[in-house]
């Protein structure tokens, strides 16, 4: 019987430290749970965040769009000097140029370029931004 009594004894405090391990693991699992729930939920803000943002982006390259035909449009009939008339194709050489040329209006231009600036000035003011 002491054998038994000892056996027993034995088991009884395996199980006992079983319990305890079940209840801490059972506790880092609550824990994991509501990390896992936390991320899903800020994951699901930060794709709604992401889709307002694509959408932004679109309503913006379509404004784009509209303000580079607006620009081509009014700019149809002046050429730059070197350049052909501007274009979809050659939009964006002619718009740095045209920034060049207006960051440096202290470079003496010529007459006739100073007059091709006015006239770009005075076709632009049409444009509603």
């Amino acid at each position: 019987g002491i054998e038994s009594d000892e056996e027993i004894r034995h088991l009884d405090e395996e199980i006992k430290e079983l319990n305890e391990s079940n209840l801490k693991i059972e506790a880092d699992m609550m824990k994991l749970q509501t990390q896992i729930t936390s991320m899903e939920s800020n994951l699901k803000t930060i794709e709604e965040e992401n889709k307002l943002i694509e959408q932004n982006n679109e309503s913006l390259l379509k404004e784009l769009a509209g303000l580079s035909q607006a620009l081509i449009s009014s700019l149809a009939d002046i050429q730059l000097p070197q350049m052909g008339p501007i274009s979809e194709q050659n939009f964006e050489a002619y718009v740095n140029t045209l920034t060049d040329m207006y960051s440096n209006l202290e470079r003496d231009y010529s007459p006739e370029c100073k007059a091709l600036l006015e006239s770009i000035k005075q076709a632009v003011k049409g444009i509603h931004v």
